[in-house]
């Protein structure tokens, strides 16, 4: 889905493209000049694709943004003698216990921590304290998550992390009241650090910390803005990235800011790829896509063209089979709505809603002010009705 925008901007620029996914029927599949099913974790099966095509293909770049592909991309690029940061530095940020002793070791400011086992689990939570967070070590999207407020369910909470996790390895993390960020740097092919952007970001309460959507551009003060870019700066030179695009997920706290996860690639909900543009008319993607193609970062991509706000807001139906999907016609029509995404179909079944990847629908909103695109935003989510048999 967030592969789209790409899409379009290599051919932009004159290129095809190849691109893989581990589902046959991935959103991109027939918009690629090539598509290929493989799951885009499994190097060796797309290292032994480019020694196939590469004599058929002059191939100039490797790119994703808004998925975490992120080692893979590294690691085909370092196959191909291509522009990108190195293998090692994306396995620092996939690795979510690496990337914390890292920071901490640096001591940048990040939630209390600990690696556990299933039978370490109960005293290192008593340690940390309640609410905690359980975290599978090496997912995204909030896979294997569960916050609890207290012991019970912490056996049901480890097992689903690690389930979750390639590695096996599950960590626990306090749990921090606040407001939560976004926000994404860009190294040129100098190293030279661009403050490109943050957004402000919006989560259920209970046990499964859904994100509901954001709001683009952030109003927390300018002050409060420089920090947290120089704190995700400082993160990025920790993880020996300084190329292309960075981003961390923050939170403001009594005690100040805090680091809660980094990644080396534009955002994946829908930042990048729709509020930033509807926003400010700037253009993150192709930026990104011209540095790893070895081409001029045009300036221009980065200039504020207009200054509005743009949100975007999920739609968390209860789990069922669809009978029918209601209110879309309505919310089209109403003032200040962008897109409405709707990514399931009739007689398709919706789960219960546990991690970010599972949802299935979502309202993007633009205005002149913050609060009125937050809230076109969410009255269009609330009137788009899933009906379940």
């Amino acid at each position: 889905m967030f592969q789209i925008p790409a899409v379009a901007e290599a051919r932009k620029l004159g290129l095809k493209t190849i691109v893989t996914d581990g589902k046959k029927n991935a959103v991109c599949s027939s918009l690629a000049d090539e598509f290929y099913v493989i799951d885009i974790y499994d190097i060796p099966k797309h290292l032994e694709l480019i020694k196939k095509i590469k004599t058929k293909y002059n191939i100039k770049g490797v790119f994703t943004e808004g998925s975490e592909a992120t080692i893979t991309v590294a690691e085909i690029a370092k196959f191909l003698h291509l522009k990108g940061i190195s293998p090692e530095s994306a396995k620092k940020c996939k690795d979510k216990i690496l990337t914390r002793q890292l920071l901490e070791k640096a001591k940048i400011p990040i939630p209390k921590w600990k690696e556990v086992k299933k039978n370490t689990i109960l005293n290192e939570a008593r340690k940390i304290g309640f609410p905690i967070i359980i975290k599978s070590s090496n997912n995204s999207g909030s896979r294997g998550s569960t916050k609890l407020y207290n012991e019970k369910g912490l056996s049901t909470a480890y097992n689903l992390a690690k389930k979750n996790s390639t590695t096996g390895k599950v960590l626990i993390e306090e749990f921090l009241e606040g407001e939560e960020q976004s926000v994404e740097i860009f190294f040129d092919e100098n190293q030279k650090c661009t403050f490109l952007n943050i957004v402000d970001r919006f989560f259920s309460d209970g046990k499964w910390s859904i994100e509901l959507g954001h709001v683009n551009p952030t109003k927390i003060r300018q002050k409060t803005e420089l920090e947290l870019f120089n704190l995700t700066k400082k993160s990025s030179h920790v993880m020996n990235v300084n190329f292309g695009v960075f981003k961390a997920d923050t939170i403001i706290t009594k005690t100040g800011p805090k680091i809660l996860e980094v990644t080396p690639r534009l955002s994946g909900g829908f930042d990048s790829q729709k509020t930033t543009p509807i926003s400010s008319g700037r253009n993150f993607i192709r930026a990104a896509m011209r540095l790893s193609l070895g081409l001029p970062i045009d300036k221009n991509d980065f200039i504020h063209k207009q200054k509005k706000f743009s949100a975007v807001w999920a739609i968390l139906p209860n789990p069922g089979k669809i009978k029918s999907i209601n209110g879309i016609n309505e919310v089209k029509k109403m003032k200040g709505i962008k897109e409405i995404i709707i990514l399931k179909n009739k007689n398709d079944k919706i789960p219960e809603i546990i991690n970010n990847a599972q949802r299935p629908a979502y309202i993007i909103s633009e205005a002149e002010t913050y609060d009125q695109a937050l809230k076109i935003a969410q009255n269009g989510a609330s009137k788009i009705k899933f009906q379940m048999e």
